[in-house]
């Protein structure tokens, strides 16, 4: 019998997401009422009195305990759960939490993060940097080529920044705390800055044209804040802002970038991710 599955809110990423995941299993929408037949790419609308195999929700934000449905202007509790789900079936997010663990557990509910999954963080990297190339061209007014691009935080995002801007011809460099991402940098052929040197990181602050901010903390406050240039642009990519609520750098944030520049291609990246746990279930079950 087909897996039974409903998709509930959430951005456009997860009705691609769910086109995906139709291919192989009965999946239906929950949240998304706002949306005409064609924006659903096909897929039917349940209620809330069904019973599923599985429920995949969205990329959690902000209170923990809700989940967005835009596309309805509206939020569902996630103690709505347990009346969706069939016992013994699973629960599918984009980050989890105490309070859904605590919920899925006291109802027999499986729960998988995909968001925490290596291959869906490689994937989901990949289009973030290219919508960060997006966002410096769309919101500078000179040529990324020859522009001096600064990178904060040298992760997989910072990596791949480093390697597109490059591509496009910007002098990078990129600010890291670990001595091996020192090394990384410079083997990327970009400039490396050390956080613990405040000189070195105040001029690349400086001269830079674009920053681009990968660490999830308050890293560009102060005297650093105050270093950078009038005509600079920050690209806010982290959960938590690098700068203060009073900073007067022009900043684009930027978080969760490739549900607004790539939302087929983000969600084509949930749905292989939930096959890949699917398909790793089944294994651990003997292939049933």
């Amino acid at each position: 019998m087909d897996t039974e599955i409903v998709v509930i809110g959430g951005d456009m990423r997860m009705i691609y997401a769910g086109e995906q995941l139709a291919k192989r299993h009965s999946c239906v929408l929950a949240g998304f009422d706002g949306l005409g037949a064609g924006q659903r790419r096909g897929l039917s609308f349940s209620g809330t009195g069904g019973r599923y195999d599985i429920a995949v929700l969205p990329i959690f934000a902000g209170r923990s305990h809700e989940i967005r449905c835009p596309y309805a202007n509206r939020t569902y509790d996630i103690g709505i759960l347990p009346l969706l789900i069939k016992r013994g079936g699973a629960v599918f997010a984009g980050k989890v939490f105490p309070e859904l663990a605590e919920l899925c557990s006291a109802n027999g509910i499986g729960l998988y993060d995909y968001l925490a999954r290596e291959e869906f963080a490689v994937r989901n990297a990949v289009l973030t940097a290219e919508g960060t190339i997006e966002t410096a061209i769309r919101e500078t007014s000179g040529s990324i080529h020859g522009a001096a691009v600064l990178i904060l935080g040298f992760g997989r995002i910072g990596k791949l920044c480093a390697r597109y801007f490059s591509a496009f011809g910007a002098n990078v460099s990129a600010a890291a705390r670990k001595k091996s991402d020192i090394a990384w940098i410079a083997a990327y052929d970009c400039m490396p800055v050390d956080f613990a040197d405040e000189n070195e990181l105040l001029a690349a602050i400086q001269g830079a044209d674009i920053i681009v901010n990968t660490v999830p903390a308050p890293v560009l406050t102060g005297a650093r804040a105050a270093a950078v240039s009038e005509d600079a642009l920050l690209i806010e990519l982290a959960s938590v802002p690098c700068t203060d609520s009073a900073s007067r750098i022009r900043t684009v944030s930027a978080g969760g970038l490739p549900g607004r520049t790539a939302p087929q291609a983000a969600g084509t990246v949930i749905a292989d991710t939930i096959e890949n746990i699917l398909s790793e279930r089944r294994m651990d079950n003997g292939g049933a």
